[in-house]
């Protein structure tokens, strides 16, 4: 082998060997990504059990209450466009063709922008064309606060949210956040 071609396999093979889960396809490690231990993880990690309950024992009126308005509208949008609820949020759609919630667990909970929540799951659902299950499937939800109170907004399988998704693609969905007032110069 010549000298060149070593030294380029050597390189190529290091460069792969670095890649890492930490490029874009990786899960992010940034501190906005860490586990929040603030009461607003707590209340959404709280709020997404009791939807994911609801969603498990098929208890969609239940399930919708609490989903966020803007949710309920995009939903209603679809069917509107394209003859069919097939939204992530609307599992009623799903039940029929695609998957059926079976069990869950929750997982972290991460401040996200504009005062949102993300929350991780693993899920095992029943896959209904497949006729089996499918465990221990990573999803994440956005949880965000409107009037006051907070919703579950959205769902990733798969994947997460990104603060560049949440403020592109949800803006004007949450209550304005209060940014804390700056101190007062010292006087001299």
């Amino acid at each position: 082998m010549s000298p060149r071609l070593l030294l380029a396999s050597v390189l190529l093979s290091s460069l792969a060997f670095a890649q890492g889960t930490e490029g874009p396809a990786g899960t992010p490690t940034t501190a906005a990504a860490a586990e929040s231990d603030a009461p607003e993880a707590k209340e959404a990690k709280e709020l997404l059990t009791r939807y994911l309950t609801a969603v498990k024992a098929r208890k969609w009126a239940d399930a919708k209450k609490l989903l966020h308005p803007k949710t309920i509208e995009a939903i209603a949008e679809r069917k509107k466009r394209m003859g069919k609820e097939d939204h992530p949020m609307a599992p009623w759609f799903h039940e029929k063709e695609n998957y059926v919630l079976k069990e869950f667990k929750v997982g972290a909970a991460s401040l996200g922008a504009l005062g949102t929540i993300v929350v991780e799951t693993t899920e095992d659902n029943y896959q209904v064309a497949d006729k089996g299950m499918a465990n221990g499937e990573t999803s994440a939800y956005l949880l965000g606060k409107k009037d006051g109170k907070l919703f579950v907004v959205d769902k990733k399988r798969g994947e997460t949210f990104t603060r560049d998704s949440v403020k592109l693609g949800y803006k004007g969905w949450f209550d304005k956040i209060e940014k804390p007032a700056e101190a007062a110069p010292a006087a001299e």
